[in-house]
């Protein structure tokens, strides 16, 4: 307000020494060119001053339809399976387009690999939050084999759901496997537990047969009596994992067959972490590694044996020499003493920023990075994940450093590190994440997904990348598992005797002595994309030579059936029923599809909203206000004119 008042009274003084002891103009006249030439000059000054002008504006906001689409095996297996692959997709366009002429349509599908409807609506609530949503159209047989069961976790949706049953409703005689927990890795010659849910329908007064077999020898047989048509049963199993190796594991019920690979491994990690003081972060670190690994917690550095461990945790603590002969994993955080950090190692060094504050900061994923892969959401997702605490602080490494994570701060995108590994003079590798409370982000995937996936696999392939062998020349990366609908892609890296990445020679591969490859070069890196192949448990060897001497890399991987999602076919009705009621929704068979138009439109909750938006633009950018300034110049000048003064 200020800056007006300013610019006001200086339009005024120059319009008085023009106007106000003038006597060529009549008293009206004279008035009336006193105030065209205080507003020009006024807002001449104002242009100098440039403040930022508020500007309101009102958008009217089409309702929205969310249409997910479930594309499952289950829906194209069953009895109707011509339809769902001819008529069912010419039908949803259809509807997709007469709705689309009073609503914003917005597409989603899921199901591709396993069904996970309550991730899928999950995902929903969160892209479309604060946005016009009027309700969400599922098309699904609401067979779940992934995830919570989603009737349980729909309490307070925020959008009315209008569920569509799709494939078979009709209940035929029939065992199927419902589920299968188990551990994907365990120890060798220890009893590992196998959790086997199965159902029967239409089969009261006959046995449900579950067997288990181990390598094709059977080790479990279990008979129960089916006591009603509906008939479901879990069943706990403790194996014995025997030796090292992968196993191939067959569940068999009826005539139904389900085959699991568990990775038995006889070497378990000693893991020491040593903290500051007690830290959450701890806790959720140790959570998410397996079995295979022990884990210590201390608060000072008073360790009689270093080699007893594998891996060391320095928690907001500046560890000893004798704790850099090990790989470790450092966390710097508020209570980090950066002078001791950086006397106690080389290889990054951290000196506090002039202002003695906390930075909040997020994560980003580094696109480039390829020492090893990140497949679930979090690497899409975790710029949204709560921030980490860091003080102000500059980082600096003093060597090569790989980055897996950049910083945000205060969503602005920069180059500095939070996620990096490097390696010491002596080969040992490194990991060093600026800043604490990690452990939010475990809290918020599971308030979000209902598990912990992503965070577990984030931190658990950081561990296990910092215990793979140091003076490793060839480094094959690939997952343990992958499904038989899925492509298979591995990456390798070289190293020559510098420890620098190189290519230069080609690279071979020979899986199950069957299948033979070469890999395609990037930029300093090897990757090799086979496709899919059918299930079973794959022996790899891979070898090259540089320099006259052979590099050799072995390793196993396993591809796993989609076979889970023909186990059930039967659409499940009451949840889709069940989904509708709690949400506020409607409920149709896929026969009754075309009424969900008229039932859109019927919903008085779906309306248009106008949104108010305010903007600040500079007071220069306002194109009318030039030409008002030239139209009163031209108005002074033609009456200055027609009165002979030009």
């Amino acid at each position: 307000m200020w800056s007006v008042v300013f610019a006001l009274a200086i339009g005024a003084v120059y319009a008085s020494l023009l106007y106000l002891f003038s006597k060529k103009y009549g008293r009206g006249l004279t008035v009336l060119l006193f105030a065209l030439r205080t507003i020009v000059v006024a807002t001449v000054v104002m242009l100098f001053v440039n403040p930022y002008i508020k500007q309101r504006t009102y958008k009217i906001e089409q309702p929205i339809i969310v249409l997910a689409q479930d594309n499952s095996e289950s829906i194209i297996l069953n009895k109707d399976s011509v339809f769902y692959k001819t008529k069912y997709p010419e039908l949803v366009d259809s509807i997709a387009t007469a709705l689309e002429k009073d609503y914003d349509v917005e597409m989603l599908s899921f199901g591709n690999q396993y069904t996970n409807i309550s991730a899928a609506l999950s995902t929903i609530s969160r892209q479309f939050y604060k946005k016009n949503v009027g309700a969400v159209l599922l098309l699904s047989d609401g067979i779940v084999n992934q995830g919570v069961n989603p009737e349980l976790s729909i309490e307070n949706y925020p959008f009315p759901i209008y569920a569509v049953t799709l494939g078979d409703t009709v209940a035929y005689p029939g065992m199927t496997i419902k589920d299968v927990r188990y551990n994907k890795t365990v120890q060798a010659n220890m009893l590992f537990p196998l959790r086997v849910t199965a159902n029967a329908t239409n089969f009261k007064g006959s046995d449900m047969n579950v067997i288990v077999k181990m390598d094709g020898a059977e080790v479990e047989n279990i008979s129960v009596p089916v006591t009603s048509n509906r008939f479901s049963k879990t069943f706990d199993f403790n194996i014995d994992s025997g030796d090292e190796g992968t196993k191939n594991v067959e569940i068999i019920v009826g005539d139904k067959t389900r085959r699991v690979f568990i990775n038995v491994t006889d070497k378990k990690y000693r893991v020491l972490c040593v903290a500051g003081a007690p830290h959450p972060d701890i806790a959720a670190i140790k959570s998410a590694l397996d079995d295979h690994f022990e884990f210590e917690v201390r608060y000072d550095d008073n360790v009689d044996d270093w080699n007893l461990y594998d891996l060391v945790i320095v928690h907001q603590f500046a560890w000893t020499q004798h704790a850099t002969s090990l790989p470790s994993f450092v966390f710097v955080g508020t209570a980090t003493d950066f002078d001791a950090f950086n006397e106690s190692q080389k290889i990054v060094s951290i000196n506090r920023g002039a202002a003695n504050t906390n930075l909040d900061v997020r994560g980003r994923f580094n696109n480039s990075f390829r020492l090893f892969t990140i497949n679930s959401d979090i690497k899409n997702e975790l710029k949204s994940y709560p921030p980490l605490a860091l003080p102000h602080c500059e980082i600096a490494f003093n060597a090569h450093h790989d980055d897996v994570l950049f910083m945000n701060i205060m969503d602005l995108e920069t180059p500095n590190p939070l996620l990096a590994f490097a390696n010491d003079t002596e080969g040992n590798k490194h990991a060093f994440l600026f800043g604490t409370g990690c452990w939010r982000w475990k809290l918020y995937e599971y308030f979000h997904h209902h598990n912990n996936d992503g965070f577990n696999e984030l931190f658990s392939k950081t561990v296990k990348y910092l215990l793979t062998e140091k003076n490793k020349e060839l480094t094959i990366n690939h997952k343990e598992s992958y499904l038989s609908t899925e492509n298979i892609s591995i990456s390798a890296e070289l190293r020559n005797p510098s420890r620098e990445l190189i290519n230069e020679p080609d690279l071979h591969i020979s899986i199950n002595n069957a299948y033979d490859y070469v890999f395609s070069k990037g930029d300093n890196n090897y990757n090799l994309n086979i496709g899919m192949l059918p299930e079973g448990i794959y022996n790899y060897r891979a070898h090259t030579t540089f320099g006259g001497v052979e590099y050799n890399a072995s390793g196993t991987f396993t591809v796993e059936s989609l076979g889970v999602e023909a186990q059930d076919l039967t659409a499940d009705i009451e949840r889709m029923r069940s989904l509708a009621t709690q949400t506020g929704g409607h409920h149709y068979h896929v026969t009754d599809i075309q009424k969900v138009i008229n039932d859109l439109e019927n919903d008085e909750r779906i309306t248009s909203i106008a949104r108010e938006e305010t903007r600040y633009d500079d007071l220069i950018n306002i194109k009318w206000l030039f030409f008002s300034v030239l139209g009163i110049i031209a108005i002074e000048w033609v009456l200055r004119k027609m009165f002979g003064v030009y």
